[in-house]
């Protein structure tokens, strides 16, 4: 069964806003708002598929739904342009608007691949699905990735729903809220039992989460007595216009040590943010030792997020670990870059870049270096946005027992950035069973234990230090082990489906 076509609006133009805002509404399922029911309004672009004249219609479509999506959740990546320029404020809205497009076009191409494939409305829908799934997908590393605000993510309204992510992980939960969306439109397509189906499915899993959160030791006794080290996650709330001021570098610096002597006792480890330090710690090591014994008080470490500059101009992206006595302990430099952020990509044929980009770029760290803390154990460091990406934070040859994310949201003031990146953070911590601990320069700072349980927060904006005590990581789940093996799973369950509808019709005819 095949729909008839809408006649109002009647024009092309005024189909796809229709589509277009189809998109943005479904995105607000999503993380901060988890308007869940609102996934439902990508059945309208679906229908809108299944009544295309071709592929070009097809991927028109999708292209307006994804630019709806893209635009209404991650708009705010264009704040980060006047942060530093405010004379550019014209040019956010192009901004937002070329990223939205930029990451459409995986949508498009998928509705084009798929419009040919199936024989059925049923069938044609499940062809979609599954090419969702790879673009999404192929979103984590096409161009260096950015797999933001994916389907999946809206798992993550509830803990309980979140376990499932120790199974299928981001881009499984992906393809599961996918079939969940489409559920409008396969009803009215004819296919009612797959409605039902695909309706109750994650009900199932929220039922599974529960029991496993159930059967879990309780948090208050992970975190009890002495049966882990104390981590002091330090939040500055120092505003990115005035966080390379050097009049103001002396005050950030007292307010960082300030914070980690603010509480009796110190603790083992003693984290700030990324780029705390405003300056090349290579180029100032007594200072950088003194800043150490200070926030320690003779006691622990000191893990700083600071930039260096190695010879040559290669610039890095850092951290540094300083024991109580200021000697350095280790370093871990950022391996997965921010294009158009931290670099520019084919910067040699643009030249004029260099006026409001700055004349160098970041360079990649080549090690995954695992730091000590504690009593004989180790930290997985992660940088910025190096957290979303889903099976990519940690080796599986060399398990951490926590996982530690420095980053600086200033850069995205007070919108959804910051509240998106804390949950593709806690994601991390289900799929891994690792506990995690975020450090932000504004906020969002918190910890996570090995389930995704809260350990406790500092609000965006706030200035404070909260101490955390870090439960012991979790037995690998089944996603640490094999990875995207369930996500695949859903993929080729899917084809079946679709290849099936569509033989069994040709069968009957």
């Amino acid at each position: 069964m095949i729909l008839p076509r809408p006649s109002n609006p009647s024009s092309v133009s005024g189909r796809l806003v229709w589509h277009f805002l189809a998109g943005a509404v479904a995105s607000l399922a999503v993380p901060p708002l988890f308007l869940i029911p609102a996934i439902f309004a990508l059945s309208i672009p679906m229908i809108g598929y299944l009544n295309a004249s071709g592929r070009i219609a097809a991927a028109a479509i999708w292209m307006a739904a994804g630019s709806g999506w893209f635009l209404a959740s991650t708009y705010w990546v264009a704040h980060a342009l006047i942060i530093d320029n405010p004379g550019l404020w014209f040019l956010m809205p192009l901004m937002a608007a070329a990223l939205a497009a930029g990451l459409a076009l995986f949508w498009a191409a998928a509705a084009a691949l798929s419009w040919s494939l199936g024989r059925t409305a049923l069938g044609r829908s499940f062809w979609l699905v599954v090419m969702l799934g790879l673009a999404e997908w192929s979103r984590g590393f096409v161009a260096t990735g950015f797999p933001w605000n994916m389907p999946g993510s809206l798992f993550a309204v509830d803990v309980a729903s979140l376990q499932a992510a120790s199974l299928f992980g981001a881009y499984g939960l992906t393809m599961l809220a996918l079939l969940l969306a489409m559920v409008p439109a396969f009803w009215a397509v004819g296919g009612r039992r797959v409605a039902v189906i695909w309706l109750l499915v994650p009900f199932g899993l929220v039922g599974a989460g529960i029991w496993r959160l159930e059967h879990a030791p309780p948090l208050n006794q992970q975190i009890a007595g002495d049966s882990g080290p104390v981590v002091r996650l330090v939040q500055p709330a120092i505003p990115q216009t005035e966080k390379w001021d050097p009049t103001k570098r002396a005050d950030h610096l007292a307010r960082l040590v300030g914070l980690s002597r603010d509480k009796t006792p110190i603790p083992d480890l003693v984290i700030w943010p990324e780029t705390a330090f405003a300056g090349f710690p290579g180029r100032e090591p007594d200072l950088v030792a003194g800043l150490a014994r200070q926030a320690t008080a003779d006691r622990g470490f000191l893990l700083m997020g600071a930039p260096r500059l190695e010879p040559g101009r290669r610039l890095l992206n850092g951290a540094s670990l300083y024991a109580h006595d200021g000697t350095h302990a280790g370093s871990y430099d950022k391996r997965h870059l921010v294009p158009f952020g931290e670099y520019i990509p084919f910067r040699q044929l643009f030249p004029f870049v260099s006026a409001f980009a700055g004349p160098i770029d970041f360079s990649p760290g080549q090690n995954n270096r695992l730091l000590p803390f504690g009593d004989n154990r180790r930290m997985q460091l992660l940088i910025c946005y190096e957290v979303i990406f889903s099976g990519r934070v940690i080796d599986r040859a060399a398990r951490p027992d926590v996982m530690v994310n420095l980053t600086n949201d200033a850069w995205f003031g007070d919108s959804a950035g910051p509240w998106q990146h804390l949950f593709h953070a806690q994601m991390r911590t289900v799929e891994e069973g690792v506990p995690l601990l975020r450090v932000a320069n504004t906020g969002i700072s918190a910890g996570f234990d090995g389930y995704g349980r809260p350990l406790g927060v500092l609000p965006l904006g706030a200035v404070g230090a909260l101490d955390l005590r870090v439960p012991p990581a979790l037995h690998p789940t089944i996603f640490s082990q094999f990875g995207n093996l369930a996500f695949f799973g859903l993929l080729v369950l899917n084809i079946g489906v679709a290849l099936w509808l569509d033989l069994s019709r040709r069968i009957r005819q």
